[in-house]
């Protein structure tokens, strides 16, 4: 079996997606489309030349035609999108010109764009699985007119690696922690409003932020004109496998995305014992309870999280007793996020759609 796989994300996300995939017998070959090359077995990369990087246009007209010349060449069984926007609307076009069956993965910030658009509708439905977060997807997606038939959990074809992520004995040097990409949708400056109210009164607290992006300078900029700049320190685009570290040295994992589906660096957190405090958006109440591993935020603003910043780092006992529900959820996880449950899910889906 040939399968085309086009998509974006870290070079460790994509790893991970395609891990369960690659360990089945019956995968004989997977091309990779995408910005970037990947050194995996069974995995052959298609990537824009160097020459083409100034230019994003060009980039993306590269892995298009990449596109159509796979499926002319090699004849796929399947093409698998990771994002709708755009590399589900490229392999909804190229595999209805070549008749090959189509997974759609869609994730957090692919949903408002599909509610929005019938074209994009239209392409969605001609899949033959979407792969979504949770049941506020499932939910959505079927007042579209979706088929329910058509959906299975996204998260559990994917593995993630649990001896990695794991409560260790670092010192916890930090009151809160960002994992994640610093761009709008993020939202990680109300994260940073709300820690410099708490720190008025809580002067010794500290957030750690990591990761990288287009709002990296303005929140450093709005750290140092709040004069946290010695309590807020941006620890960068990190490596995989230096996460878990950060995870940690903190007590508390924080987001306030405006778009998410179920976010892996919520799971991760909670796989490191850390207590979660997030918006009640997408699928993340599939995980995420209040009051028990985490602090759910109805309406996203300042106020908000500063009630939970505070709530959380004033009560020893709440905390402990969120520590306890994410660690009995990391108990959960080790099987459902598991290589031989992805590679099982997988084996179920490729069964269905041969049928």
């Amino acid at each position: 079996m040939k399968i085309i796989t086009i998509c974006g994300m870290s070079e460790d996300k994509v790893k991970a997606s395609l891990l369960p995939l690659t360990a089945l017998e019956s995968v004989e070959k997977i091309f990779l489309v995408r910005r970037a090359p990947v050194a995996m077995a069974k995995v052959e990369s298609y990537a824009p030349p160097r020459s083409l990087n100034w230019s994003l246009f060009l980039t993306e007209v590269y892995r298009f035609f990449a596109l159509f010349s796979i499926c002319l060449k090699e004849k796929p069984d399947w093409i698998y999108a990771i994002y709708f926007v755009p590399h589900g609307v490229y392999a909804a076009i190229i595999g209805r010109l070549f008749h090959i069956p189509v997974i759609q993965e869609i994730i957090g910030t692919d949903r408002p764009l599909v509610n929005k658009s019938k074209n994009y509708q239209r392409l969605l439905s001609q899949a033959e699985r979407i792969g979504i977060r949770g049941k506020s997807s499932k939910a959505e997606l079927s007042y579209l007119g979706i088929p329910e038939e058509k959906y299975f959990i996204s998260v559990a074809v994917n593995v993630i690696d649990f001896d990695l992520f794991q409560p260790n004995q670092s010192q916890k040097i930090f009151d809160f922690v960002y994992v994640g990409r610093l761009d709008q949708n993020k939202q990680v400056k109300l994260i940073v409003d709300a820690f410099y109210i708490l720190h008025q009164k809580n002067p010794e607290i500290k957030l750690l932020i990591v990761g990288d992006g287009p709002e990296k300078i303005n929140l450093a900029d709005k750290a140092n004109n709040y004069g946290i700049s010695d309590n807020v320190y941006f620890a960068g685009e990190q490596k995989y496998q230096d996460i878990p570290g950060f995870l940690n040295q903190a007590r508390i994992f924080v987001m306030a995305s405006a778009f998410e589906g179920l976010p892996v660096a919520m799971i991760e957190a909670l796989s490191c014992g850390l207590p979660v405090i997030v918006p009640d958006i997408g699928d993340i109440s599939d995980i995420a309870i209040d009051g028990y591993n985490a602090l759910l935020i109805d309406e996203i603003s300042q106020d908000s999280y500063v009630e939970s910043f505070s709530k959380l780092i004033n009560s020893q006992v709440l905390y402990e007793e969120l520590v306890r529900g994410a660690l009995l959820t990391r108990e959960q996880f080790l099987s459902e996020f598991s290589l031989e449950n992805a590679k099982n899910s997988w084996q179920e889906i490729l069964i269905k759609i041969k049928a």
